[in-house]
């Protein structure tokens, strides 16, 4: 049997502009009392290997990919809103774009891990340690778009350490962020579809009540096919009638 399609008034985010960055965010501790227990480093050996791990606030690790992952968003606006800026694209075409300035934080532990495995401490675990980073971006962001940041992989690189008795003399390492940058807004459209249903398990279970979906008023919401064909004027009209690439 044919599938049943049907006018569909939906609520979706339209994604005006969307971009990916890696910054890189050093980050040197000397002389830093308050970030490990002195009794733990004093049974790390000199085998000794450097662990970024990406929190939350209170020092439960969280993955990149989580909805928590980023403490803060805050986008830097102007006076006046966003500036506009000229920018000329390889091919020699000329795009008017948005400064967006926006300032993105959250929060990590450094684990050291005694790669001999022989002393008390095998893993020492950092306090929990914010970091910040301020970032200009040039991205399609037309008056009522909103930033939407994710954190596409968090890493420390290039890490360095000195202990003296048991004492940080010294650490050192690089944050690596991949950011997912897109412009965003909802909007409703008009599409053709159909209603989703669950597929049936594969193994015999008892069997929840059917799913029935309410009713449309299709002879007026979201209306008949040909829009042209109407007077303006007759007909009220919750939304703004707008064409999308």
């Amino acid at each position: 049997m044919a599938e049943l399609f049907e006018s569909l008034c939906i609520r979706v985010p339209k994604v005006y502009d969307w971009v990916r960055r890696q910054v890189v965010l050093p980050q040197i501790f000397t002389n830093d009392t308050s970030l490990f227990e002195e009794e733990a480093l004093k049974d790390l050996g000199h085998d000794v290997e450097v662990e970024i791990v990406l929190t939350d606030s209170e020092g439960h690790p969280v993955d990149p990919s989580d909805e928590d992952a980023l403490d803060n968003v805050i986008e830097l606006v102007p006076h006046g809103g966003r500036r506009p800026k000229k920018i000329v694209l390889p091919d020699g075409e000329v795009v008017v774009l948005h400064e967006v300035k926006l300032s993105i934080s959250g929060f990590y532990r450094v684990k050291l891990i005694e790669l001999n495995g022989h002393h008390k401490h095998d893993e020492v675990e950092s306090s929990v340690i914010p970091w910040k980073i301020h970032q200009t971006f040039y991205l399609c962001a037309p008056e009522g778009t909103e930033p939407v940041v994710h954190l596409e992989s968090f890493e420390g690189t290039d890490g360095s350490l000195r202990l003296s008795d048991c004492h940080l003399q010294q650490l050192s390492f690089d944050l690596m962020l991949c950011l997912s940058v897109q412009i965003e807004k909802d909007v409703k459209v008009e599409v053709e579809g159909s209603f989703c249903y669950p597929r049936p398990e594969i193994i015999s279970t008892s069997s929840c009540s059917p799913i029935e979906y309410p009713p449309q008023c299709d002879a007026i919401f979201p209306g008949r096919p040909h829009h042209d064909d109407f007077d303006g004027d007759d007909v009220e009209s919750g939304f703004d009638h707008h064409e999308f690439d």
